[in-house]
Order: C-alpha cells, then sequence, then structure tokens
C-alpha cells in the first residue's frame, strides 16, 4: 500500500459521485475475473478496491502517473484511467451499486503500483488459461453430441461459433 496524502475526494455516506482520475490517484479497470484472482494474489498488499457489481469491474487506487507505461496482454481489457478520465467513487457507507470491495483508510488508499501490475499480470494469464480450456471443453461437448461437427462433414452454426472461439481464445493466448 502507499501513503495517501488527503481523502478529501471520498464522497460521504451512501452517495457516489464522480471524481477525476489524475489528480489524488489514477484508476486501473480490471474485468471481474482477472480482478478477483489479482485480488487473492495481493492479500493485504492492496489498497481500496471499488466494486462496480452491475459492470463486471473492479477498480484499484495507484499514485498519479506510475501506470501510465504500463503493458498488458490485449485480450486482458486492463485500462489504466488516468488524466481526463472520472470513476464514479463511492461515499463509505455504500452497499449496493459501486462500492467498496476493500474500503480506503486514512493514509492507506492506494495499492503499490508493482505489485499491483505483478498480481494483474499473473492473473489475466490464469484466466486466459481457464478461457482457452472452457471453450475447448463447450467444443468438445458439442462435438459429442452433434454429428455432422464430429466427423467434420458438415458443422451447424453453434459448432462454427464454438469453434471460431476456441480458435480465436488460443491465438489471443499465443499472440500474448
Amino acid at each position: 500500500m502507499v501513503k495517501t496524502p488527503t481523502m478529501e475526494w471520498m464522497p460521504a455516506g451512501r452517495t457516489v459521485s464522480l471524481r477525476p482520475a489524475g489528480k489524488w490517484w489514477d484508476a486501473v479497470r480490471v474485468p471481474r475475473a482477472t480482478g478477483l484472482e489479482a485480488l487473492g494474489r495481493l492479500g493485504g498488499d492492496t489498497g481500496a478496491v471499488i466494486d462496480d457489481p452491475d459492470g463486471g469491474i473492479l477498480y484499484w487506487l495507484v499514485p498519479p502517473g506510475q501506470a501510465a507505461q504500463w503493458r498488458m496482454p490485449d485480450g486482458a481489457r486492463i485500462v489504466v484511467l488516468g488524466d481526463a478520465a472520472h470513476v464514479a467513487v463511492p461515499g463509505p457507507q455504500r452497499t449496493s451499486g459501486p462500492h467498496w470491495r476493500v474500503p480506503p483508510t486514512r493514509g492507506c488508499a492506494l495499492t503499490d503500483p508493482v505489485r499491483l501490475h505483478n498480481a494483474l499480470a499473473q492473473a489475466a494469464a490464469h484466466v486466459a488459461d481457464e478461457s482457452a480450456g472452457e471453450a475447448f471443453r463447450c467444443l468438445m461437448a458439442h462435438y459429442d453430441v452433434c454429428v455432422g461437427c464430429r466427423s467434420d462433414t458438415e458443422r451447424c452454426a453453434w459448432g462454427r461459433q464454438l469453434r471460431q472461439a476456441w480458435v480465436g481464445v488460443r491465438w489471443s493466448r499465443s499472440a500474448a
């Protein structure tokens, strides 16, 4: 965790307010599956994390400008939000919609960007491996019941879509 100079950006009560990224912190936007995996890897070394269940997104707060040059695999959909971006920040008492999965504490709201980067890179690789395996399992389950797809004589539309999904996941993993 990294010390936060002030928490003037925190809305009151149960409200949600848009706050500019790049001023007090930058926000790292992470898809839920990757974010939960990274959260587990960070353990007690995480700072505050905003959970947006409707969007399936977690946001970490990091010191401004320190994650701007990150490179993540293309398929990971991890985005660093800095200047010119705004984030919906929940108040400390909010429990639905956007809320604090890990609440900030005075002086310790930001996550160390090096540790977060490492955890996210490992988590993204793990989630991508699981996605490739799941796509393959779905394709094989379909082949078990579809004679045309199994014999490769006349693939059905569903079989073509499943195969394209599996090839797409495999290709994105090999390109990363």
